[in-house]
């Protein structure tokens, strides 16, 4: 039996770019690293993430709410995916460095941070009740028991 490889994903959104065919995908971007014995930070090669929606997914109003956000150059937007992995691509940048490249076909998207650059923080943390008009992760199948909070699914 073939398995699937789920990755969680908290990461730098650069944007939504639009294929010629008019399909949406989300650049993320993540710098992993650790602290090494005497405390200093030591960063690993950038990962780069094109996030493309699932199948089912039906993520239009998180990338239209992150384009709104990234329209202001200034923003950095922090965001998780949930997904599963495409493919996966090992390359030198530009600097001659190694970095990783990553299709990612996700079932959720959230918007988890809003900042300035330099710093500054706009809002923090997971954002629980987005802006008016915005989903965080795709709807509820139609068949899941638990969808409808206002009846008890029957056993």
């Amino acid at each position: 039996m073939a398995g699937r490889t789920m990755i969680i994903i908290q990461g730098t959104a650069w944007g939504v770019q639009e294929t010629s065919n008019g399909k949406r995908y989300l650049r993320v971007s993540v710098t992993p690293g650790y602290r090494d014995r005497n405390g200093q930070w030591v960063s690993q090669p950038e990962q780069s993430y094109s996030v493309w929606p699932a199948g089912y997914a039906n993520l239009n109003p998180v990338f239209d709410q992150i384009s709104q956000l990234r329209a202001d150059q200034s923003n950095i937007v922090e965001v998780t995916v949930v997904g599963e992995v495409n493919a996966f691509h090992g390359y030198q940048n530009k600097q001659g460095q190694l970095a990783a490249s990553c299709n990612v076909n996700a079932s959720a998207i959230a918007v988890t941070n809003v900042r300035q650059k330099g710093g500054q923080q706009q809002r923090g943390g997971f954002n629980a009740n987005p802006p008016q008009g915005y989903a965080q992760q795709s709807q509820q199948p139609a068949s899941d028991p638990w969808a409808s909070p206002t009846q008890e699914p029957e056993f």
